[in-house]
């Protein structure tokens, strides 16, 4: 062996006995030879807090954050969001188409024929936590052309043809609940009433069978022109309905009332696609019969 290789043994036996020295310390201490789990496990990877906890999805800071997210949505732009406890109010118009129908007609007589009634009027609106109050005046027409009517217990004889004239201006309150479809529409359900001031003619005219006319009906009859004209049989003397006769109000003995109830149970469907405009549509059965209705308000 050479004087040179000598230096190089002596570094080789050194490096070796770190080795060892090293494999030794790691055998003593499991917890020395392994990484840290913890430092290198990836962010993305490691598990979400519970729920209730910081972090967590029912984390109350992340619940405050979102209410208030909504709450600045609803205070700013044109979201359609409305505020828990916050009172909102509102104008507009409204119509409805109520339709009294013969079958609600026959059941205080025999005759008659479907009605239908236009009204509209001015609305105001008061809402809070999905409950609304609707308040409004609107003015509609019962109008019905000529038609033959009697009461049920009446003998054919007794057919009058009768033709309406009447309005009538409605005071009413619509009570509705909404259920949320989504932002900007939700379901409505309630009540309405109401009562309204009857004025206008009510026209009577006895009357008698024409040719082909049905006694059972009153189809095909016609107005008598005075007492024993044309038909004594039916042109009677037992009243004065004749020559555009108009039925007195209760005040004055007859049948036409002076006030009318406005009842109903309704039920529709309502789109805020605005913060400052709602649309309504509504439908219902009540007193009068049937109605279908629109309504749009101005949010103030």
């Amino acid at each position: 062996m050479t004087t040179r290789f000598i230096p190089v043994l002596i570094l080789a036996a050194l490096a070796s006995s770190a080795a060892m020295l090293e494999s030794t310390a790691q055998a003593a201490d499991p917890a020395a030879a392994k990484p840290d789990a913890a430092s290198d496990t990836p962010e993305a990877a490691k598990p979400d807090a519970p729920a209730g906890e910081a972090g967590g999805p029912d984390d109350p800071a992340k619940a405050s954050n979102k209410d208030a997210t909504l709450v600045a949505d609803a205070n700013a732009g044109s979201s359609p969001v409305e505020e828990p406890g916050k009172t909102y109010r509102a104008v507009g118009l409204r119509y409805r188409a109520v339709i009294v129908p013969k079958f609600m007609m026959n059941l205080f007589g025999d005759g008659g024929r479907t009605v239908l009634a236009n009204g509209f009027g001015p609305e105001f609106t008061i809402r809070k936590d999905a409950f609304e109050y609707d308040f409004a005046a609107w003015y509609t027409s019962y109008a019905m052309d000529p038609t033959p009517f009697k009461a049920s217990s009446d003998g054919a004889e007794a057919w009058e043809i009768v033709e309406s004239h009447v309005k009538v201006l409605y005071l009413t309150a619509d009570f509705l609940w909404s259920h949320d479809l989504a932002p900007e529409f939700a379901f409505n359900y309630g009540v309405g009433a109401g009562f309204g001031f009857v004025w206008g003619d009510l026209k009577r005219t006895q009357a008698y069978p024409g040719a082909g006319a049905d006694t059972s009906t009153g189809a095909g009859f016609k107005p008598c022109i005075a007492p024993g004209n044309p038909d004594p049989n039916f042109c009677g003397n037992d009243n004065n309905h004749y020559a555009g006769y108009t039925e007195p109000s209760w005040s004055g003995g007859g049948s036409k009332p002076i006030v009318f109830p406005w009842l109903v149970l309704q039920t529709g469907l309502r789109y805020k696609p605005h913060k400052n405009f709602i649309a309504r549509l509504d439908a219902g059965f009540g007193t009068s019969g049937f109605f279908l209705g629109l309504g749009a308000d101005y949010g103030l």
